[in-house]
């Protein structure tokens, strides 16, 4: 059963700001040359909190870009930026995008709060492994600012009523409006601030629901972190004080605004390592049906319409490009039937020799473009391009209910959660 309830959240008073001009992406998504965008775009941009630049001269908790956050973010509070909401809510997001094959879709989901717990006792699934330095950042930032400056964004599988509850509670002008230019093309939100009767039918409609992590495992397990130092501090605060929650942005599972991104692999020029498709396609022995291509875009173009029938996997060195197929892993676990298992098990493993420490360690690089795989060929930058398919939200729940993880950067949902919308007093 989850436990989800709503929060008096900090948003942008949109007489005050341009909503569009202050959101940014999520933090870990963001390239050094995107911030000095956000930071000129406007001077309430929520970058400046949540992802802040560093100084030549900064002393760490002294002067640094996690004491500037905070400071920020008091005097735009002072100033009336950012306002508190009254009353407890459930915050209704509809997050307008154009997808990758150019349709216009809309996502809808929610912005609320579950308790902050290690994953052994809490009711939200993860599918992947943390690394220890995004944790410390954004732990270091939440000390300084007790806020939660960008949401967790989860999946709700099985919570029956719930379309007809948010219907109910958005059939009104919404609260908030913006647009901006986002990832692939322009992006709409709008948003209702909802609390009453109307939040408690959302919240009853998420109680049978399971909750899966979709993107922020990092977010996740530092509000974990971060809510056991307070309560270690404050041992009398309430098990619901705010900085016992997390939270979250949730929708569906099924919503059919959802695209799951794949992550290209490059193999980079190594001792041992194939540095060509005719080293590379001994090494793999039978496991794969191999059908040349004029091209690595014709191969991953193969690989699409093979994805339903066969693992499919296209492959590509300085001396031509390949489709790789194998018949799918049916009654094994559910991480060995990923396409992105196969790749890391036999292309990478059995094909490269590289294990999950030395794929960690650098050895592989990821890019989300074909042509930037196929760039990165030519100039000598990569030894291989291996190309896969996105997954499904149906293959990160199954790995999530079954314990497993997913190897290193198997997922990229899209549209990425806006920063900015509804922050977290903690």
């Amino acid at each position: 059963m989850a436990t989800v309830s709503p929060l008096r959240g900090v948003r942008f008073d949109p007489g005050r700001v341009e909503l569009g001009r202050v959101l940014a992406p999520p933090y870990d998504v963001i390239s050094d040359a995107q911030r000095e965008q956000l930071y000129a775009q406007d001077p309430h941009n929520i970058v400046r909190i949540d992802y802040g630049r560093d100084q030549p001269r900064d002393a760490a908790g002294v002067e640094d870009r996690y004491t500037r956050a905070a400071a920020q973010l008091q005097s735009w509070q002072a100033e009336g930026v950012l306002r508190r909401d009254a009353r407890p809510a459930v915050y209704v997001h509809d997050h307008a995008v154009t997808g990758v094959d150019g349709s216009r879709r809309v996502r809808r989901g929610i912005h609320a709060r579950v308790p902050a717990l290690p994953w052994e006792q809490s009711e939200v699934l993860p599918h992947e492994r943390t690394m220890r330095g995004p944790k410390e950042d954004r732990l270091r930032l939440m000390r300084a600012t007790r806020t939660q400056t960008s949401p967790v964004f989860v999946l709700w599988d099985r919570a029956p009523g719930m379309a007809d509850a948010l219907d109910a509670a958005t059939g009104r002008d919404p609260d908030a409006a913006a647009e901006h230019c986002g990832e692939i093309g322009p992006e709409e939100h709008r948003l209702w601030v909802v609390d009453g009767g109307a939040a408690t039918a959302i919240l009853e409609a998420l109680g049978p629901a399971r909750l899966y992590i979709a993107d922020g495992h990092h977010r996740f397990e530092t509000a974990a972190a971060y809510a056991a130092e307070r309560h270690a501090a404050e041992p009398d605060a309430p098990p619901d004080a705010d900085f016992a929650m997390t939270l979250l942005w949730l929708c569906g599972a099924d919503d059919d605004a959802i695209e799951v991104l794949p992550t290209h692999r490059l193999v980079l020029p190594g001792p041992g390592l194939p540095t060509t498709l005719g080293e590379l396609l001994p090494r793999l022995g039978d496991h794969f049906s191999v059908e040349p291509q004029p091209s690595l875009e014709s191969a991953v173009a193969g690989a699409a319409l093979r994805r339903d029938t066969d693992h499919a996997l296209a492959v590509a060195g300085r001396d031509g490009a390949a489709l790789l197929t194998a018949p799918r892993r049916f009654g094994g676990s559910a991480r060995a039937g990923l396409d992105v298992s196969v790749v890391q098990d036999e292309v990478l493993g059995r094909g490269c020799g590289l294990d999950a420490d030395a794929i960690a360690g650098g050895a592989v690089a990821y890019t989300r473009s074909v042509g930037d795989a196929q760039a990165a060929l030519g100039d000598g930058r990569a030894a291989l391009a291996v190309c896969v398919n996105g997954c499904t939200t149906a293959e990160i729940i199954a790995v999530s209910d079954a314990g497993e993880t997913m190897p290193q950067k198997s997922t990229y949902f899209h549209p990425k959660v806006p920063t900015g919308l509804v922050l977290s007093p903690l």
